[in-house]
């Protein structure tokens, strides 16, 4: 039996306000109370720099990079491939760093939460070219409103 609804089943959203941003760009949503997400993430960012109380895999559908754990003190590297899915631990400090621009598909047992936690010895640099990507975006809406 079929039941007609007007609700989405699959109800994803854009990330960021609808824009791309230096980070990249992605789609989120839930299902049956997982959160899921499609990331494109470009080379030289990061993402994640974060802690979960959830499970997270990732799944790397295209590009090259690795994430950063915080295990116990220690910064252990996990590199991506492929096809193949990584295993986020629930309470693990963790960082993805794309070499190359990366789409990742990712989900949860569970809903999206997250706190940071800033691994600054990677994060610094990126985000001062964060920063001036986004003066540089401000600056072009600005000449896009005056002319």
């Amino acid at each position: 039996m079929i039941i007609l609804t007007l609700k989405f089943v699959l109800d994803f959203q854009r990330w960021g306000g609808g824009e791309p941003t230096a980070v990249g760009e992605g789609y989120s949503g839930t299902y049956k109370g997982r959160y899921y997400s499609i990331l494109y993430t470009r080379a030289g960012m990061f993402r994640g720099n974060h802690i979960h109380p959830n499970i997270q895999h990732t799944l790397l559908l295209d590009g090259k990079g690795k994430y950063i754990f915080l295990v116990n003190g220690v910064e252990e590297e996990h590199r991506l491939e492929v096809g193949k899915i990584l295993d986020v631990p629930a309470g693990i400090p963790h960082i993805f760093l794309p070499e190359e621009d990366c789409l990742t598909f990712e989900w949860w047992e569970g809903d999206f939460m997250a706190e940071e936690y800033d691994f600054v010895n990677y994060t610094k640099e990126i985000k001062k070219k964060i920063e001036e990507f986004n003066k540089k975006v401000e600056m072009l809406k600005k000449t896009r409103e005056s002319g």
